[in-house]
Formats: C-alpha cells, sequence, structure tokens
C-alpha cells in the first residue's frame, strides 16, 4: 500500500457519519478541494455527483410528502363526513338515475324566475319556496334548475327528499349539504377542515348546532373576509321528510341563519307540495318568496308537447310496425285529455305505452284508453300504477280515525253532481255546517289532502267549495281495484248524506213549520237553522239557507233510487223494511188502510226503483224510519187524497183485477202508496200522465208539500212522482243493522234525533 492509500484510507475513517435520511455527494469541487496536492494515483469505479440536483431532489421530496399530507387530510374531511350523508339524496347521484328533468321548452315560466331571482333579486328574498300539487313536475324543475345553476358556476348543494327511498332523515341533511358545499368551495373546504379536526364530535350534534358551525358560521366569516355572490342550495320534497316536526326545524334553521346573517352567500331554494303546516310555516316567514306550480294554459301545452315528442320517439323506434300517422287524431286528444296538464299522468301513461316488455305501443295505448274509459274488460295490470302509488301515499298519511271524516267531504267531491247537482252547498263551510263538522274538524280532515286537492282558508271557506286539483284523483277514488281501502264508493256517499238529509228537515220542521199546515213557507222567511257549527253573524243566515234550500231542492229521485233491502235477521233494526215491526208500523199500516179506503195494497218488493215503466195498475206499502205516530189522518186529507185518485183517473176495480195477478218484478209498479221516515204517510204516486200540481197526503200535514220538489221528476219526464210526510221526533235510535252483498243497508245512524243539539254520525263500512 502507498503512502497515498494510507492517508485516504486515514481520511475516509475520519469522516462524520451519515444519518440514515441525509442524502449527500461528492462533485468536482470536492475532489479538487481533496486532491490539490496529490499526484501519481489512479481513482478507479468512482461516481460523480452534482450537489445542487441533490439538493433539488430532496426540496421536491419535502414538497410532495406535504402535499400528499394535504391530499390525505383533504379526503380525510369527507371520509369523516360521508358516514352522516345521504349521498343518495344529492343532485347527480347514482340512486336517482335518470333523474327527473324538464322536458326541452317546457316550464321556461318558472325556470327563468328562479335564474333571475338567483341573479338579481337575492337581496330581496334569500329564501323561495316553489309549491305545487302532488304530479306537477316540481322535482324536474329542481333538477333542470341545479343542472343550469351548475353550468354558471351557481350551485352550491341540493337535497332530494324522496320518503319511499328512505331519503328522508333529518339528521343527514346538514352533513349532505356541507359535504357538496365543500367540494363546490375550495375556501370553505379550508375551513371545515380546521373546524372538523379540532371538533371531530361536531357530526354528533344536533341538526342546529351541525347547522350554526358548519355552514352558517363558516360563510359569515368568509363573507367577511372576500365578499361573494351568492351560490343556491336546493331542497326539493321537503314536504316528504320524516315528520312534520322536521320539517319544521329545517324551516326555522333557515330562516333564523337569514335573519342573524343577512349577508350570508347563500340562497335557498325549498320545493314542496301545498302541505298545510307548511303554508302555515312559510306564511309567518317574511324572508321568503313564493311561486306556485299550477295547471295552467302553459302547463297544457308543455305537457301536450312532452306527450307528442314522447309518442314521436315511440314510433321512430318501434318504425317497423307502427305506420306512420299513428297515433290517430282521436286516439291522441282522448290522451292528451285524460293528462289534463299532469305532468306525472302523462310520464306514467307513456312509460306504459312504451313498456319494452311488450314491445307494442299500438296495443298499449288502446289497453290504456280501455282503462281510462271504466271498460269492464280484464287487464293484465293497471297502467297508472305509478300515480296509484302516490295517491296511496298521500291518503295513508291521514290516520285512520280522522279519514273516516276525511271520507265524508272525498264522497261529496266525489258524487256532488248526484247528490247536489244544483250546487246549493257551495262553500266549503254551508258543507261542514250540513256534516255538523266544525271549523277545528275540517281543517284536521283535510289537513293530509292540501297536495291533492285545494282546500279554502278559513277566511275564504264561506265563498270556496274544496276542488280536485286534477280529475285523476277523483278517477283513483271512484275505481276500488285501484283505491282499495279508500275508495268512495256510491253507497256510502249516499247512505251519509241521505241521512244528513232527514236530520236537517227534521230540525227545519220542529223548529219553524209546525203551524205551516199545507201552507208550507217554501222560502224559509225565518230565521237561521240552530245547530251550526260553524258560523259567524255575518254569515250564519246566509249558510242557514244553503242547508234549507239544499234539503228543498238538493237531493232528486237519483239518490233514493238505491237497492234499499230491509229484509235482514232482525227486520226490527231496519232503516227501509217492508214488514211491519213494532207497534206504530202497525199503527201506521191502519192508516193507510184509512187512506185508501181499505182498497187493494200489498206489501214492495226488493229492491225498491223509483223510474219504472208503463205496466198494469199497483199499490204497496213499504216502511222508513223509526219513531211515533199517534196523529190519524184528518178527513181533509183523505178527501184530497181521493180527489188526487180520480184525477189520476183511478179505478179500483181495475186495480183490484190487475193485482190479482203476480208480477214478476217491481218494475210494474206504477201507482205505489209508501208509509215513509219518522213514521209518516209517504204517497207515491206514478201512472204514465203529468199533473200539474203535486199529490199531498200526510199525516198531519206539518210538513204537506216538503218533498214535492224534491221528488218531483225532472222535465221532461213523462212520470209525476209527488210526496208529503210528517217529520216526528224520533224516540228511539237507529240501530246497526247488517249489510249483505251489493245492497245498499244503512249502519248505525244516531245517537238521537230528537236533539238537533246532540247531533248523530254515520259510520259505514
Amino acid at each position: 500500500m502507498t503512502n497515498m492509500d494510507a492517508r485516504l484510507l486515514s481520511r475516509r475513517s475520519r469522516s462524520p457519519s451519515i444519518r440514515p435520511n441525509q442524502q449527500i455527494g461528492i462533485g468536482k469541487a470536492t475532489l479538487e478541494s481533496s486532491f490539490s496536492n496529490a499526484h501519481d494515483f489512479t481513482v478507479n469505479g468512482g461516481q460523480f455527483i452534482d450537489i445542487n440536483e441533490l439538493k433539488m431532489n430532496y426540496i421536491n421530496n419535502v414538497i410532495s410528502s406535504r402535499q400528499a399530507a394535504k391530499r390525505s387530510l383533504a379526503l380525510k374531511v369527507f371520509e369523516l363526513l360521508e358516514p352522516y350523508t345521504c349521498l343518495d339524496a344529492t343532485k347527480d347521484s347514482s340512486a336517482r338515475h335518470p333523474p327527473p328533468r324538464c322536458h326541452p321548452d317546457t316550464r321556461w315560466k318558472i325556470r327563468e324566475r328562479l335564474m333571475r331571482w338567483l341573479v338579481y333579486e337575492y337581496n330581496e328574498w334569500k329564501m323561495l319556496w316553489v309549491r305545487g300539487s302532488a304530479g306537477t313536475g316540481k322535482s324536474a324543475v329542481a333538477q333542470s334548475f341545479a343542472d343550469s345553476c351548475e353550468e354558471e358556476g351557481l350551485f352550491g348543494a341540493s337535497y332530494f327528499f324522496s320518503r319511499t327511498a328512505g331519503r328522508d332523515k333529518l339528521e343527514a341533511v346538514v352533513p349532505t349539504l356541507v359535504y357538496q358545499l365543500a367540494r363546490s368551495v375550495p375556501e370553505y373546504h379550508s375551513f371545515i377542515e380546521h373546524r372538523l379536526a379540532k371538533d371531530q364530535i361536531l357530526l354528533r350534534n344536533s341538526p342546529p348546532i351541525q347547522f350554526r358551525k358548519l355552514i352558517v358560521e363558516p360563510f359569515a366569516t368568509l363573507q367577511r373576509e372576500r365578499p361573494r355572490k351568492p351560490i343556491i342550495v336546493i331542497l326539493d320534497g321537503l314536504d316528504e321528510c320524516a315528520g312534520e316536526k322536521a320539517q319544521r326545524e329545517i324551516l326555522e334553521m333557515i330562516t333564523n341563519a337569514i335573519r342573524t346573517n343577512p349577508d350570508l352567500p347563500l340562497c335557498w331554494l325549498i320545493i314542496s307540495r301545498p302541505e298545510a303546516h307548511l303554508k302555515n310555516a312559510f306564511s309567518r316567514t317574511s324572508e321568503c318568496g313564493r311561486e306556485e306550480l299550477i295547471i295552467d294554459t302553459e302547463c297544457l301545452e308543455n305537457v301536450e308537447r312532452y306527450v307528442k315528442d314522447r309518442l314521436i320517439e315511440i314510433k321512430d323506434r318501434y318504425d317497423n310496425m307502427v305506420p306512420a300517422d299513428w297515433p290517430p287524431g282521436n286516439k291522441l286528444r282522448e290522451l292528451l285529455d285524460a293528462v289534463s296538464g299532469l305532468f306525472i299522468f302523462a310520464s306514467t301513461c307513456l312509460n306504459y305505452i312504451d313498456d319494452p316488455e311488450e314491445a307494442d305501443p299500438i296495443s298499449q295505448l288502446d289497453s290504456l284508453l280501455s282503462f281510462l274509459h271504466r271498460s269492464q274488460g280484464v287487464m293484465s295490470r293497471n297502467p297508472l300504477v305509478a300515480l296509484d302509488i302516490l295517491y296511496h301515499q298521500i291518503l295513508r298519511d291521514i290516520p285512520p280515525d280522522v279519514f273516516e271524516t276525511t271520507r265524508k267531504f272525498l264522497a261529496y267531491m266525489c258524487y256532488r253532481s248526484e247528490l247536489d247537482p244544483l250546487g246549493k252547498l257551495s262553500s266549503a263551510q254551508a258543507l261542514c255546517n250540513f256534516l255538523l263538522l266544525d271549523q277545528h274538524a275540517f281543517y284536521k280532515a283535510t289537513r293530509g289532502l292540501y297536495s291533492a286537492m285545494s282546500v279554502p282558508e278559513p277566511g275564504d271557506a264561506a265563498k270556496y267549495q274544496l276542488r280536485f286539483y286534477h280529475a285523476s284523483f277523483q278517477d283513483f277514488l271512484l275505481d276500488p281495484n285501484r283505491s282499495g281501502m279508500f275508495a268512495i264508493g256510491e253507497y256510502k256517499a249516499q247512505v251519509i248524506f241521505l241521512q244528513l238529509w232527514i236530520y236537517w228537515l227534521e230540525v227545519d220542521a220542529i223548529h219553524f213549520h209546525t203551524l205551516d199546515g199545507w201552507n208550507f213557507d217554501e222560502e224559509h222567511t225565518h230565521d237561521s237553522l240552530p245547530g251550526l257549527a260553524w258560523a259567524s253573524e255575518d254569515n250564519r243566515l246566509r249558510l242557514s239557507q244553503s242547508i234549507t234550500e239544499f234539503i228543498d231542492r238538493g237531493l232528486y229521485d237519483d239518490i233514493l233510487d238505491m237497492q234499499w233491502d230491509g229484509v235482514d235477521e232482525d227486520p226490527s233494526t231496519s232503516i227501509v223494511r217492508i214488514e211491519p215491526s213494532s207497534p206504530t208500523d202497525h199503527q201506521l199500516l191502519e192508516y193507510f188502510k184509512l187512506v185508501i179506503g181499505n182498497g187493494v195494497a200489498r206489501q214492495a218488493k226488493f229492491p225498491l226503483r223509483l223510474i219504472v215503466p208503463k205496466g198494469e195498475w199497483n199499490r204497496e206499502f213499504f216502511f222508513i224510519g223509526h219513531g211515533v205516530n199517534d196523529q190519524e189522518p184528518t178527513e181533509a186529507q183523505i178527501s184530497k187524497y181521493r180527489d188526487d185518485l180520480h184525477q189520476l183517473k183511478w179505478n179500483e176495480e181495475e186495480a183490484v183485477l190487475a193485482m190479482a195477478f203476480v208480477f214478476p218484478s217491481y218494475h210494474t209498479i206504477e201507482f205505489i202508496m209508501v208509509l215513509c221516515y219518522s213514521h209518516a204517510a209517504w204517497l207515491k204516486l206514478k201512472r204514465n200522465t203529468s199533473l200539474p200540481s203535486a199529490l199531498n197526503v200526510a199525516t198531519p200535514p206539518v210538513v204537506a208539500q216538503r218533498l214535492v220538489p224534491i221528488s218531483f221528476p225532472r222535465p221532461p219526464r213523462p212520470i209525476t212522482t209527488a210526496r208529503a210526510y210528517i217529520v216526528l221526533p224520533l224516540s228511539s235510535n237507529l240501530e246497526k243493522p247488517a249489510r249483505a252483498g251489493p245492497v245498499v243497508r244503512f249502519e248505525q245512524a244516531c245517537t238521537s234525533l230528537s236533539s238537533p243539539a246532540e247531533g248523530w254520525a254515520l259510520t259505514p263500512d
């Protein structure tokens, strides 16, 4: 070993140790310094390293490490939030794919209105409520507006509530909004990053605390540091958030934030059905603007464009089997008339026509129209199942005990043309009083119907009636195959209103017409009816007149042309019966014989009919109601009855001969004598003739002619029906009879009809 080698080894051994994470190299300058006086040596296998490059690599590695740590922390924010969120409720979630969107060139008016508010009018309102009835396309408007805001850089966050999809938890709302806002606003992300790093328990706090510390305070701070224009936060379907309390809590959080921080750079778009509690909550919020989606001319045109465009797409897809002129003009018009501006109805129908499993749009359209016509043909499935699910959900939210009252209002609305053809119960308040219900009962019963019906406010209830937003809801209620337990049958409606009609007839007669005799006060020039449940001094008389006009002219023969069946296991409880079941019945039967002079008569047969064809003469009787009658017909009444018989050219001998034969059915009856409600005589004469005046026989004539305008046939029917009867207080309750098959029987009818103040209630099956 040379001296030079020894010196190099000695220098190497004295060099300082290198730390594991320390990088070091030997450059040209180092070599020159180390070997400045060296000579006569050779270096083998050496490697020269640029020290400047080594320093740069070190710096880059440090920066990369810090960036990776920062990215890790950023990801950690989303990882912390995600377990508390419902990302399925966001605008572009896969769970909502494909989301509902406005059809091209539709709903421009509301979409432009929303964008104008967000861009130019946000200082006027920081919150806007868009309400609309069920099926009017609210979610499509929300989605399309959110997409437009994102294109303009104005989108912040969204939450699309859905009860059926499980997107209805209040606890998930704030974390989900924070998650999206952190993605949309980098400065906000940094703020949340530090706040959650300091206090991760925030995500377990109550929604109001989360809302204040994770949304309100961060954005208020950022706005003070660097003002920015507002971005939009959309809450669609607020009415589907679980529970009214939770819905109100969300509104309170937003309202308080706007009041305490008016410069907050967030605008809130709330979209929902016009539920009663939400209308009440928004009415107390001056910071909120309001818009409404209604089925107006623009909406009708939009739906028509949507239907026609979809049909063109369907026709193009099946061009090998669909003719160029499909659908025919008449069928297209039928479809457009049916959907009538309701987007969900149109969408449901078109999805049925375009069903890929059937792959036969021509047959599907025919099947759909047949269903809409209530055809008796058997269908493989319900083409409106999506619409029915919506209506079922609305009605299921009404408590069962409340729905029994709700059913009465729905019964009137569904059969209004039959029950009240002249529209005498023209206001919700008049209807309420007729049903013996007060204001509280009315709004409690209709509380769950706001998304399907227009319910007048208390100040308007004396002027306006309930109204279906769309005929499809009425169609749903009338079809038991679709509505099931919520079906409103004609029998139920008839029973409810006939019983109440009898009640008010008695109240009016007892309090105001006991001395009228044959000169009945048809104008009802008397005070208001007692027992009105919802009336003020200003409208009491007017509401009373609505009821008296209804009981005089509201019910026609049609409602009594029912499948009455009083024959059951216990005929004594039947309201309608052909067998006498009490001493009073037998007494009335004796009065009946007295009036007809012991002429020929026999028991009626069921079903009872009001409109009968021509045939042999006949005289029959049946009983309605229970009560006491101890007044026999007067000579004047009997004489008047016989004069009426003479006018009808009644021939007792011919009647005896005609009734000697056994007629095959009730349809041969033309001349009937009936014992009627409250054990009063009810004369019903039918013959192929037309009389200038009504026939009147009563025992006694307290309300003579009272039923004449009600039951007298509407012109130009050739058959004359005349009735007259006495209304007496009932001495016993109407008990619950049995019910079998499709025939109508009455259920529990009343607790007492003798006292109007006590009232009574009906509970049909």
